[in-house]
């Protein structure tokens, strides 16, 4: 028998011709699925920045204008709780009448847990939903849905936006009336210093002690 005749014959003990015919494109009976505008997403990807230099760290960029549509559809004064099952995060937004979806939301990696901004992990999140206050007959009140989430990686260096410098007698670091510099009855003074980074974080970089005949750093 030729390949063709073999494939053809497999296919045909495979179909089921009292099987009904499902369309690809319809939503389960209990699914929901995120938008972004107003196409369906099953993948998302977030840009991570990965700070070198003097003030190291990474952040993330929240996915704003995020939106949730469940089998039940949005009616009446109902809302809509969603629930990451990984990260334990939530968010609960407006879906009710006059809308074609929720409410909008972000997201964002971390452990966000309410509000507008819904916390996810990279790689497969798994998440629950429940519609409160709904109305239609027949419609599921909750469900399930799936989000693949995958970062960006990109390196910047972050340098401090300034340097700030503060000397005083031993002692009175923290005192409201200082001694003056050339008046220490040790004979010198004490200087620290801190980097200011550009998000507002400050970096000790140490004390150091000056005695009065010497006034380089």
């Amino acid at each position: 028998m030729d390949p063709l005749s073999l494939l053809a014959g497999t296919l045909i003990a495979q179909w089921d011709p009292g099987a009904p015919e499902r369309n690809p494109f319809s939503m389960d009976a209990s699914s929901g699925e995120f938008l972004q505008g107003s196409q369906p997403i099953e993948e998302l990807t977030l840009v991570r920045t990965i700070y070198r230099g003097d003030c190291p760290g990474e952040s993330v960029t929240a996915m704003k204008g995020i939106r949730f549509l469940a089998s039940t559809p949005p009616a009446a004064k109902q809302r809509i709780v969603i629930r990451n099952r990984r990260t334990g995060g939530f968010t609960n937004r407006e879906y009710g009448k006059g809308r074609r979806s929720s409410e909008s939301f972000s997201i964002s990696l971390g452990t966000r847990q309410h509000g507008s901004f819904l916390s996810v992990r990279p790689g497969e999140n798994e998440f629950r939903w429940k519609v409160t206050g709904a109305s239609e007959e027949g419609s599921p009140a909750e469900g399930s849905a799936v989000l693949m989430v995958k970062t960006e990686d990109r390196e910047r260096y972050r340098d401090f936006r300034s340097i700030n410098e503060d000397a005083f007698c031993p002692g009175e670091q923290y005192s409201n009336s200082r001694t003056p510099l050339s008046q220490c009855r040790a004979g010198y003074y004490k200087v620290t210093r801190e980097g200011v980074c550009p998000n507002g974080k400050t970096i000790q970089l140490g004390t150091r002690t000056i005695y009065r005949r010497y006034r380089s750093w």
